[in-house]
């Protein structure tokens, strides 16, 4: 399958002209986003905003993009109604991102390279993850790696926090959940983050491109 994904570096972007293309968004779309207080989370959301749009209109400028298609689901997915497009979003305090595709599920996630205690996150873990993290040497970097994958393949199949995330085993590339298995492939973007896309069947033509407002 073929598969768009648009990356910014916030610290690496124009505050000003940001807060510029953001003020443009319709006020269903601002006004949720200026709830976040964090600063860091503001920004990764509305850099997010933007290359989702950006994405769109770039490479399927014939489906009309336009923010009063965006809704959410009973799952709180999002999408873009009567759009034949699925996308997933993911950003913390040094990158944002956004995966694009037609016609099937994709998900993403990545998360900041930092110190982690992986016993903080037993409630969360599926047992063979447990006893793979505890077999590494490595083990904050093996936890991140499980980590991203089981939250993209969650935003993939669409069930995302409405799911116990112990009953996910991600400590392979080959994720199943229910009845479905996911392909999860590793995006080597920073030497601080790890992140994962996942989409239903492995990914055929990746487009990868860095984007700066």
């Amino acid at each position: 399958m073929e598969i768009w994904v648009a990356y910014s570096f916030p610290g690496q972007n124009d505050g000003e002209r940001l807060e510029a293309l953001f003020h443009q968004l319709p006020a269903s779309i601002t006004e949720p986003v200026n709830r976040y207080r964090n600063p860091a989370d503001r920004k990764g959301r509305v850099i997010s905003k933007l290359l989702l749009e950006t994405l769109v209109r770039k490479h399927f400028p014939h489906q009309g993009f336009s923010w009063d298609r965006y809704r959410k689901d009973a799952l709180s997915k999002p999408y873009l109604e009567g759009m034949a497009l699925s996308f997933s979003t993911s950003h913390h305090d040094v990158l944002s991102m956004v995966c694009l595709t037609s016609g099937k599920s994709c998900g993403v996630d990545s998360e900041f390279l930092r110190p982690v205690d992986p016993q903080l996150y037993q409630d969360f873990l599926h047992p063979d993850e447990k006893e793979f993290i505890a077999s590494r040497t490595d083990q904050a970097t093996s936890f991140y790696n499980i980590w991203t994958r089981k939250e993209a393949v969650l935003k993939a199949s669409g069930m995302g926090i409405h799911c116990d995330l112990n009953s996910i085993d991600a400590h392979r590339d080959i994720v199943p959940v229910e009845n479905r298995s996911y392909v999860t492939t590793p995006l080597f973007l920073s030497a601080d983050t790890v992140t994962h896309l996942a989409t239903p069947e492995a990914v055929s033509t990746l487009h990868l491109e860095e984007i700066r407002f």
